[in-house]
Protein backbone atom coordinates (compact mmCIF):
# COMPACT_ATOMS: atom_id res chain seq x y z
CA UNK A 1 0.00 0.00 0.00
CA UNK A 2 1.48 3.68 -0.95
CA UNK A 3 1.83 6.47 1.12
CA UNK A 4 -1.18 8.06 0.18
CA UNK A 5 -3.14 5.49 0.18
CA UNK A 6 -2.52 5.22 3.98
CA UNK A 7 -3.14 8.73 4.58
CA UNK A 8 -6.29 8.69 3.54
CA UNK A 9 -6.90 5.27 4.94
CA UNK A 10 -5.70 7.49 8.60
CA UNK A 11 -7.87 10.50 7.32
CA UNK A 12 -11.26 8.34 6.97
CA UNK A 13 -10.50 6.90 10.41
CA UNK A 14 -9.97 9.87 12.18
CA UNK A 15 -13.12 11.44 10.43
CA UNK A 16 -15.41 8.74 10.92
CA UNK A 17 -14.52 8.31 14.72
CA UNK A 18 -14.28 12.29 15.39
CA UNK A 19 -17.80 12.65 14.01
CA UNK A 20 -19.16 9.50 15.89
CA UNK A 21 -17.32 11.20 19.29
CA UNK A 22 -19.61 14.45 18.51
CA UNK A 23 -22.63 12.40 17.90
CA UNK A 24 -22.16 10.57 21.11
CA UNK A 25 -21.61 13.51 23.04
CA UNK A 26 -24.82 15.08 21.73
CA UNK A 27 -27.16 11.98 22.04
CA UNK A 28 -25.83 11.25 26.08
CA UNK A 29 -26.58 14.80 26.87
CA UNK A 30 -30.12 13.94 25.24
CA UNK A 31 -30.39 10.45 27.22
CA UNK A 32 -28.94 12.35 30.53
CA UNK A 33 -32.70 14.31 30.34
CA UNK A 34 -34.17 11.64 30.64
CA UNK A 35 -31.50 9.52 33.22
CA UNK A 36 -30.81 7.32 31.02
CA UNK A 37 -27.14 6.21 29.68
CA UNK A 38 -26.59 5.90 25.65
CA UNK A 39 -27.10 1.32 26.97
CA UNK A 40 -30.01 1.97 29.04
CA UNK A 41 -32.09 3.76 26.23
CA UNK A 42 -30.95 1.51 23.26
CA UNK A 43 -32.23 -1.67 25.70
CA UNK A 44 -35.58 0.18 25.84
CA UNK A 45 -35.14 0.21 22.09
CA UNK A 46 -34.76 -3.30 21.51
CA UNK A 47 -37.34 -4.23 24.21
CA UNK A 48 -40.36 -1.86 22.49
CA UNK A 49 -39.19 -3.31 18.43
CA UNK A 50 -39.29 -6.91 19.74
CA UNK A 51 -41.06 -7.00 22.91
CA UNK A 52 -39.88 -9.61 25.89
CA UNK A 53 -36.34 -11.10 25.13
CA UNK A 54 -33.43 -12.58 26.68
CA UNK A 55 -31.24 -10.96 28.32
CA UNK A 56 -28.10 -12.60 25.75
CA UNK A 57 -30.00 -12.37 22.89
CA UNK A 58 -30.00 -8.23 23.59
CA UNK A 59 -26.41 -8.34 24.79
CA UNK A 60 -25.98 -9.77 20.91
CA UNK A 61 -28.38 -7.57 19.62
CA UNK A 62 -26.45 -4.28 21.08
CA UNK A 63 -22.90 -5.93 20.93
CA UNK A 64 -21.96 -5.95 24.66
CA UNK A 65 -20.86 -8.26 27.01
CA UNK A 66 -22.93 -10.04 29.39
CA UNK A 67 -21.74 -8.47 31.92
CA UNK A 68 -22.52 -5.42 30.56
CA UNK A 69 -26.18 -6.38 29.57
CA UNK A 70 -26.91 -7.49 33.44
CA UNK A 71 -25.52 -4.23 34.94
CA UNK A 72 -27.70 -2.38 32.36
CA UNK A 73 -30.80 -3.93 33.09
CA UNK A 74 -30.06 -4.03 36.78
CA UNK A 75 -30.23 -0.51 36.26
CA UNK A 76 -33.42 -0.26 34.40
CA UNK A 77 -34.93 -2.37 37.23
CA UNK A 78 -34.12 0.17 39.61
CA UNK A 79 -35.73 2.58 37.79
CA UNK A 80 -38.60 0.48 37.03
CA UNK A 81 -38.27 0.27 33.32
CA UNK A 82 -37.94 -3.28 33.13
CA UNK A 83 -38.13 -6.15 34.99
CA UNK A 84 -36.80 -9.97 34.63
CA UNK A 85 -39.05 -12.82 33.82
CA UNK A 86 -37.96 -16.52 33.91
CA UNK A 87 -38.45 -18.13 30.68
CA UNK A 88 -41.20 -20.93 30.57
CA UNK A 89 -39.12 -23.22 27.89
CA UNK A 90 -35.79 -23.19 29.62
CA UNK A 91 -35.46 -22.02 33.55
CA UNK A 92 -31.64 -21.05 32.39
CA UNK A 93 -32.56 -18.44 30.92
CA UNK A 94 -33.81 -15.27 31.82
CA UNK A 95 -36.20 -12.74 29.86
CA UNK A 96 -36.22 -8.82 29.83
CA UNK A 97 -39.43 -7.19 29.32
CA UNK A 98 -40.65 -3.52 29.58
CA UNK A 99 -42.84 -2.26 32.54
CA UNK A 100 -45.87 0.02 32.09
CA UNK A 101 -43.43 2.94 32.93
CA UNK A 102 -40.53 1.63 30.74
CA UNK A 103 -42.94 1.44 27.80
CA UNK A 104 -44.10 4.90 28.87
CA UNK A 105 -40.41 6.12 28.56
CA UNK A 106 -40.03 4.66 25.79
CA UNK A 107 -42.40 5.70 23.73
CA UNK A 108 -42.04 9.54 24.77
CA UNK A 109 -38.02 9.49 24.21
CA UNK A 110 -38.35 7.74 20.87
CA UNK A 111 -39.92 10.04 18.92
CA UNK A 112 -37.29 12.97 20.47
CA UNK A 113 -34.93 9.86 19.08
CA UNK A 114 -36.00 9.95 15.83
CA UNK A 115 -35.92 13.76 15.90
CA UNK A 116 -32.71 14.26 17.26
CA UNK A 117 -31.29 11.93 14.30
CA UNK A 118 -33.04 13.42 11.19
CA UNK A 119 -31.56 16.52 12.39
CA UNK A 120 -28.02 15.06 13.04
CA UNK A 121 -28.50 14.12 9.22
CA UNK A 122 -29.84 17.08 8.25
CA UNK A 123 -27.28 17.92 5.87
CA UNK A 124 -26.73 14.62 3.66
CA UNK A 125 -29.83 13.89 0.97
CA UNK A 126 -31.64 10.95 1.08
CA UNK A 127 -29.51 9.41 -1.66
CA UNK A 128 -26.40 10.48 0.32
CA UNK A 129 -27.28 8.45 3.21
CA UNK A 130 -27.79 5.38 1.15
CA UNK A 131 -24.71 5.78 -0.12
CA UNK A 132 -22.84 6.24 3.60
CA UNK A 133 -24.70 3.36 4.64
CA UNK A 134 -23.39 1.39 1.90
CA UNK A 135 -20.27 2.52 2.65
CA UNK A 136 -20.46 1.49 6.28
CA UNK A 137 -21.95 -2.12 5.01
CA UNK A 138 -18.89 -2.48 3.41
CA UNK A 139 -16.57 -1.24 5.94
CA UNK A 140 -17.57 -3.74 8.53
CA UNK A 141 -18.10 -6.74 6.09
Amino acid sequence: MNQMAKNLSSEVWKRFTSGYSRIEKLQMKKMAKHKLTIPQFHVLEVLLNTGTMPLKKIGNELNVTGANITCVVDNLEKQDLVVRVPSTEDRRIINAELTEKGEKTIQTIFPEYLEFLEDTTTNLEINEKREFIRLLNKLVA
